[in-house]
């Protein structure tokens, strides 16, 4: 978990449900906007991707308030396309539920900036873990027995192979929790990213096809689009958010 990042659990509705404390990772970056805005709700045409799957907490942390702020604090920059979801790790939280982990897995089109040459990202992937979210309780069974209310299809239907991407990664840093199981197995030498409240970016295919004209395909991943304010939202596809940083010296 990236140094900096307090992490409020979401709370989820039903009796069926306990909720883990999801982990996936942030910085605070130097110049970041201390007590900057909490994200922007969208409004207008509704699109093909279902982001709700990521948003399995609330974030505290100092926004970026611009691509190029966040880009220059972090070691990996690269734009790309979803290669697919797989299982991750599942962790043991130390309260008899265990905190269960999802994989996903982003083809590099665009590197822009610690890609080439990098050990950890192979044959041009990156392995980005985010929580798996909330367990699904059954009184029947003890707690370490309960499974994830999503499962990898879930994250595959929500946002399948194919969606463009742009995402800000890092190693993961070692675990504080014991592993319970490693997962679906990654290529020789990759290891798993994470990244920070603002670092994925998507792009909606549908919301590229119908949009009316100025108005934006992208959405924030764990967080909001403009979670760090209107230095986010002048770009309406991937490709000139790419072209943005790239302006702004970024490329490989």
């Amino acid at each position: 978990m990236d140094v900096g990042l307090r992490m409020r659990k979401r709370t989820v509705f039903g009796l069926a449900l306990a909720v883990v404390t999801a982990l996936s990772a942030c910085s605070a970056g130097a110049g970041a906007e201390a007590g900057g805005p909490t994200g922007h709700v969208r409004t207008g045409p509704k699109g093909s991707l279902d982001v709700s799957v990521l948003r399995t907490s609330h974030y505290d942390f100092p926004a970026y308030r611009t691509p190029e702020e966040l880009a220059e604090d972090r070691p990996v920059v690269a734009a790309g396309v979803i290669d697919g979801w797989q299982q991750g790790p599942t962790l043991d939280s130390g309260t008899g539920v265990l905190d269960y982990r999802v994989v996903l897995r982003m083809r590099v089109t665009e590197p822009l900036k610690g890609v080439k040459g990098r050990s950890s990202i192979a044959r041009g992937l990156v392995f980005i873990e985010l929580s798996q979210g909330a367990v699904l309780s059954d009184p029947t069974l003890p707690a370490d027995q309960w499974k994830p209310d999503k499962s990898v299809a879930d994250f595959e239907k929500a946002l399948p192979a194919g969606t463009g991407v742009l995402a800000f990664p890092r190693e993961r840093p070692a675990r504080e929790q014991p592993v319970v199981d490693l997962g679906a197995p990654l290529p020789a030498g990759a290891r798993l990213m994470s990244v920070p409240p603002q670092g994925l970016i998507f792009e909606d295919p549908q919301l590229a096809r119908e949009r009316p004209g100025g108005s934006t395909a992208l959405l924030g991943g764990l967080e909001e689009l403009g979670a760090g304010g209107a230095g986010w939202l002048g770009y309406e596809t991937i490709r000139e958010l790419v072209s943005h940083l790239r302006g702004r010296g970024f490329g490989e």
